[in-house]
């Protein structure tokens, strides 16, 4: 419409309004009938042109309101639309990372038809923990309760060290607070598996309490020994990389790289339940490896 005052249509109109007006005067000067036909000669053509014009911007104005009613309501509705689409797409998400999840564990649970498995995803990481500590979205409404163990496919993560009904806290196999009964898979030598911060700090566990005629060698599987009850037998938990002399005593140790990159798990499987969970250890054996059940393990 602003367009329209500057065009040259409405500026002849403005000039013909104008005449018009002149006219006026001029008749009622002289009451003339003369000047007055000839005042309604040329006024009607004008009238109608005007009559036209406002009509149509009248209609104009209809159609630009109209069209910006039905944009903002397609607007509406498309945001609406992406709303429910992203709902979608969040759970199509869900169920893909869920499915992937139990296409990984199901050759586990039919190894080990014992184990009442939970599948959880990580949620929360303090980047200021050494040991690399981290949240899952499963918890004690999922039947996850404190002290059962986490594993992926490939072996042990650590274990439940609090939990909420919504969500759990793991502490990792690399934390000092870690302790597990575990044999070398080759030799069948025994120990405890743990870790320190310096060990931590380089992605390490060690496998202490070795004798010093001890064939553990680099390369050897160490797995879960089950004693003590609070994790299963036969967890994969990682391959030694060296043995030394343990500088505290006469015992040797061995460095061992666990098979799960504990830094970087995305889903893991929780344990809440398993045959010979929460058994004691013999009387014979309790003294050598008391400590599998200090720290919360």
């Amino acid at each position: 419409m602003k367009d329209y005052f500057h065009t040259k249509s409405f500026k002849i109109l403005i000039a013909v309004i104008f005449f018009l007006f002149g006219l006026m005067l001029f008749t009622a000067s002289n009451d003339s009938s003369f000047t007055a036909n000839l005042i309604s000669l040329v006024s009607t053509p004008m009238q109608k042109v005007s009559t036209v014009i406002t009509n149509n911007a009248a209609v104009a104005a209809q159609s630009v309101t109209r069209s910006n009613d039905e944009l903002m309501a397609e607007n509406a509705a498309l945001k609406k639309q992406v709303a429910e689409l992203n709902q979608k797409l969040i759970k199509y998400y869900t169920y893909q990372q869920e499915n992937a999840q139990l296409r990984k564990f199901l050759e586990l649970k039919n190894e080990n038809q014992d184990f009442k498995p939970v599948s959880a995803a990580v949620i929360g990481r303090d980047p200021n923990d050494l040991f690399y500590n981290f949240q899952i979205d499963k918890g004690t409404s999922s039947g996850i309760s404190v002290n059962d163990p986490v594993i992926t496919e490939s072996g042990v993560v650590g274990w439940i060290s609090s939990a909420n009904a919504s969500y759990s806290r793991v502490t990792t196999i690399l934390s000092a607070d870690t302790k597990i009964s575990a044999i070398d898979k080759v030799n069948r030598d025994s120990g405890v598996i743990s870790s320190n911060i310096k060990l931590a700090d380089s992605g390490l566990l060690k496998l202490s309490y070795l004798a010093a005629g001890t064939t553990v060698k680099a390369g050897d599987i160490v797995v879960t020994s089950g004693l003590g009850g609070v994790y299963p037998r036969n967890l994969a938990i990682g391959t030694v990389t060296a043995v030394k002399n343990d500088p505290y005593d006469v015992s040797l140790y061995a460095e061992v790289k666990p098979f799960v990159d504990v830094k970087s798990v995305r889903d893991v499987m929780v344990i809440t339940s398993f045959e010979g969970q929460g058994q004691a250890l013999p009387a014979s054996a309790s003294s050598s490896v008391s400590s599998t059940a200090s720290g919360g393990k």
